[in-house]
């Protein structure tokens, strides 16, 4: 890993802000971690004397951004009557050591996914979208949704996400992909199992199980031409992968291994761009509060396509299934995601 200094002179420190008055009835999901993150945590349940050292060791690592450089001028209203946490996870191809954030225009986001926290806390919704999903961007007429991080930043590229949700999010995270491949070589391995079988860069992956090294990982979840339907399969790859990951770090192996687990913390946490309202407590809140999730509580989905097409200027696109994008919406707004997801169509093409 590179040496993080020219990041952290990016970013102000955080330290001093005062405090925002909390509502009792979010005390405990503002404090949600963002994404892997929570699925990273989920491995010190069940440890509960290393927890605070696993969330200063976040602290110590991950990169602070300012309010202003993910939001705009301001965060989403704290008195959101809109039930649960929504946390937008922002996968980069680009290494993030490499790219000015207070200038993110022209960077791109091959992987876009929405966790959904429910207020009662008792599982996880997690939504992927495709990169090329056809939308309205503010003050840009429809494009890509990945084009709005290119267009406008942060700022721009989180308004739109909100938008086609239909509720605020409230936390968010970019991840360089190299921070897969980290967390994987800390565990020793993942086991995934594959929907298709494919080679890519000098590695065959196999229909059904597969035990993957980090660089395996890193290839796993990017490739997408491999594939008749594109990005819809590297959704779903990227899903098993996280459901691998999750079963990883919720085994006995991991549980029983505090170095193991800070180790972990400490290799993946370099990779990741958060809000500035995650710290040490939070981690450690998020962790107790989630604490009788299981990998069968979290579920994947995709959001709802109407297949390709072709834009009016040429580009070859996805389109969005409107009517059942309104479903989705009302879900994430009403914090019913969990009974939609019972039903949700499965996007193939």
């Amino acid at each position: 890993m590179t040496d993080n200094s020219s990041i952290d002179d990016l970013f102000d420190s955080q330290e001093d802000r005062p405090q925002r008055p909390k509502r009792k009835k979010k005390k405990v999901w503002r404090k949600i971690l963002v994404a892997l993150l929570v699925i990273v945590i989920l491995g010190v349940l069940g440890v509960g004397l290393y927890l605070w050292n696993v969330g200063r060791t976040f602290d110590n690592n991950a990169n602070k951004l300012t309010d202003e450089q993910i939001f705009g001028t301001q965060r989403p209203d704290d008195q959101k009557e809109d039930g649960g946490t929504n946390i937008l996870l922002l996968g980069s191809d680009e290494p993030m050591d490499q790219v000015d954030v207070n200038d993110s225009r022209g960077l791109r986001s091959d992987t876009i996914m929405v966790m959904h926290i429910p207020e009662s806390g008792s599982n996880v919704q997690v939504m992927s979208i495709p990169r090329d999903s056809w939308v309205d961007i503010e003050g840009h007429g429809k494009a890509k949704i990945n084009s709005a991080l290119s267009t406008g930043g942060l700022p721009l590229a989180v308004s739109t996400i909100s938008d086609f949700i239909g509720t605020e999010l409230d936390h968010v995270a970019i991840i360089d992909f190299e921070g897969f491949k980290a967390l994987t070589d800390s565990l020793g391995g993942v086991m995934v199992n594959s929907e298709q079988a494919f080679e890519k860069n000098g590695y065959t992956f196999e229909k059904g199980e597969n035990v993957l090294d980090g660089d395996e990982a890193l290839t796993f979840v990017r490739e997408r031409k491999s594939f008749q339907d594109g990005d819809f399969q590297r959704a779903r790859n990227q899903q098993a992968f996280i459901r691998g990951l999750t079963n990883e770090i919720i085994s006995a192996d991991t549980l029983s291994n505090p170095k193991k687990i800070q180790d972990m913390v400490k290799n993946f946490s370099p990779y990741m761009y958060v809000d500035s309202g995650l710290d040490a407590q939070y981690i450690s809140a998020t962790a107790f509060a989630m604490r009788d999730v299981r990998p069968g509580n979290i579920e994947f989905f995709t959001s709802p396509t109407a297949g390709v097409g072709t834009s009016s200027d040429g580009q070859s696109i996805v389109n969005v299934d409107e009517e059942e994008l309104k479903k989705v919406q009302d879900a994430y707004k009403n914090d019913t995601l969990d009974e939609y997801v019972q039903n949700a169509p499965e996007s193939h093409l």
